[in-house]
């Protein structure tokens, strides 16, 4: 079923090339078009059948297009839009992936835009990674902020439903402040927990911390983004964190077992209530 004529996707990494591979296994579109600032990587891509033809002409790609979704890091995203808008390309459907909301949603005004955040992935990044199956059965959150055609949240909704998200609508601020406890918090507390750990402990270490600091590999200069980006809401996180460590690192010092323990089991009940594991 094709939705679209033309999809442009910009940023052919783990999410863009997925998105390829599965507009092109279930026929969404008539040919999709691959942005790249190295003209190197065309050839490979096309090769992998995640795209159908690729440019390094960002505004010819965007200007044939009637789907355009951006896919790389959020300070590149906001760059992009920036750039869009001096396109003069205003009735373009518009969309990305970025993990924070509030300024990508802030430069995209006078476009036609309806922000996406797919909870899909992992801490494997690049285009080898990409498989089309990456986003049955997950979330994908849609920020409209009430000034776009409800015609345009219904597509992209569509789109998504097509590659097997069920799609949520949230505004940009209660994403941004949902995620940083959800997504971004999780990532801060394993960068900063496989850092506490002296190098030469690494070699005794098993399941658990492995389990535990698996999204510690994912790309620097991608959290780099989250996190500056999503500040306020980090640090209020972050917070709330540091209070409940301080709970339990104040229970273990005075040796109060039965507040531990009920901290321990409160802690298993909480987590067994996400039913279902990404």
């Amino acid at each position: 079923m094709k939705l679209f004529n033309k999809i442009t996707i910009v940023g052919v990494g783990l999410l863009g090339g997925s998105i390829g591979l599965a507009v092109k296994k279930k026929g969404l579109a008539q040919e999709v078009i691959g942005f790249f600032r190295n003209k190197k990587k065309i050839a490979s891509a096309v090769r992998m059948g995640v795209i159908d033809r690729g440019t390094c002409d960002l505004k010819r790609c965007i200007e044939e297009s009637d789907l355009v979704i951006l896919c790389s890091p959020v300070s590149d995203i906001i760059k992009k839009l920036k750039l869009i808008k001096k396109f003069g390309a205003k009735n373009i459907l518009i969309t990305d992936t970025g993990s924070t909301k509030q300024e990508i949603v802030k430069a995209a005004r006078g476009l036609n835009f309806v922000g996406s955040h797919p909870l899909a992935g992992s801490e494997q990044s690049g285009i080898t990674y990409a498989r089309h199956g990456l986003f049955s059965g997950s979330i994908c959150i849609l920020t409209p902020t009430g000034k776009e055609a409800s015609t345009s949240t219904k597509r992209i909704a569509l789109f998504w439903k097509h590659l097997g998200a069920h799609a949520v609508m949230l505004s940009p601020q209660e994403h941004d402040n949902i995620l940083s406890f959800t997504s971004h918090l999780p990532h801060a507390a394993a960068f900063s927990l496989i850092y506490a750990i002296p190098q030469a402990y690494l070699k005794f270490c098993a399941g658990g911390l492995k389990d535990t600091t698996r999204i510690a590999m994912s790309n620097p200069d991608v959290w780099l983004d989250i996190f500056t980006s999503n500040k306020n809401n980090m640090l209020k996180a972050i917070r709330l964190f540091e209070r409940s460590l301080s709970e339990f690192k104040k229970a273990l010092a005075q040796d109060n077992r039965q507040k531990l323990l009920l901290f321990l089991k409160n802690a298993a009940d909480i987590r067994s209530r996400i039913t279902q594991d990404p």
